[in-house]
């Protein structure tokens, strides 16, 4: 029924952190129909579904997660031009395409305009999901519609819906979605334009990455969203806490919005450094950093309020 499927399946293979304990099922869904047929099977047994990309952002529980963990990939890793203007198109786009193959996809047909995305890792779906972005620019700017699937009110069944971009709410580092919502793709408009300009300004953003970030060691990305008028990496580093480790994560020495696992880290390890840099932030400049990883199975901001509230207790 499904392309891969697997039990007792570790996590840790699935996430750019490295770290996780192993998942119930882990499953690789390639059409609507295996998805539809695994996620009712789920529910009606009872059990919790996650849906994750590329795990570029998501951080999962060292005990594990008791569910079935999904992967969009197949039917939903494809994207095509659905409308073909004489100077702008609008692209239809799965879910599970990775944002870096979309990009330079789209630069082979001859349209510019998402060259940003190739910096966000992952996929489409989890880019809408964040509305993820650079500085210069944010997916939303894009967006024509998003198409999800939820359950339906009798809870045995499902609905498809295509929401507009104007009837979504979305701002910095977040989109409203329904409980429950599984994106299944959507529609991005680009232009024609420059390509080699265009493929010339993706490679000086990527070495510009490479100079600045810790790009290519097991991370999450950036921990935590940029509080408004001012950088977390900023403030962290000012905290004096660029380079500091617990267990075997570490903040960046090279750019201290990024914690990397640097020797076999736990999930434990992890919160406690969001919570230190946190703890630290807030007494030194009054700022509450918000995190931008997705804890996936468990509660980790319970986790992480608990380690701060025992930080603080022993200051």
């Amino acid at each position: 029924m499904v392309g891969r499927l697997s039990l007792d399946a570790a996590l840790e293979r699935h996430a750019t952190l490295r770290l996780g304990g192993a998942a119930s099922v882990w499953a690789e869904v390639e059409t609507r129909a295996e998805l539809e047929a695994l996620w009712g099977l789920a529910r009606r047994e009872g059990v919790d579904v996650f849906v994750v990309g590329l795990g570029s952002n998501v951080l999962f529980p060292d005990e594990g997660v008791r569910g079935l963990v999904i992967r969009l990939s197949g039917d939903f890793a494809r994207w095509s031009v659905a409308e073909d203007g004489v100077d702008a198109a609008l692209a239809a786009v799965g879910g599970g395409v990775v944002n870096a193959h979309l990009v330079r996809g789209l630069l082979k047909e001859g349209f510019v305009g998402a060259e940003f995305l190739s910096l966000i890792p992952g996929t489409f779906g989890g880019a809408v999901a964040l509305n993820a972005g650079t500085k210069e620019q944010e997916i939303e700017s894009l967006l024509a519609y998003v198409e999800w699937m939820v359950p339906d009110a009798s809870g045995e069944g499902f609905v498809t819906q295509v929401v507009e971009r104007a009837e979504l709410s979305m701002s910095y580092r977040h989109t409203e979605l329904p409980e429950g919502a599984i994106v299944l793709g959507g529609g991005m408009r680009v232009q024609r334009g420059d390509i080699e300009q265009a493929r010339a300004r993706v490679k000086f953003d990527k070495d510009r990455r490479n100079e600045t970030q810790p790009y290519r060691l097991a991370s999450v990305g950036s921990t935590f969203a940029n509080p408004e008028g001012d950088f977390a990496g900023r403030l962290i580093e000012a905290a004096g806490l660029k380079g500091t480790s617990i267990g075997g994560a570490r903040i960046s020495p090279l750019h201290a919005n990024f914690f990397i696992n640097e020797n076999g880290a736990t999930a434990h390890d992890f919160l406690s450094l969001m919570a230190l840099a946190r703890v630290r932030v807030r007494a030194e400049f009054g700022v509450e950093l918000r995190p931008e990883v997705r804890f996936v199975g468990f509660d980790g901001w319970a986790r992480m309020l608990e380690i701060e509230h025992q930080m603080e207790a022993g200051a």
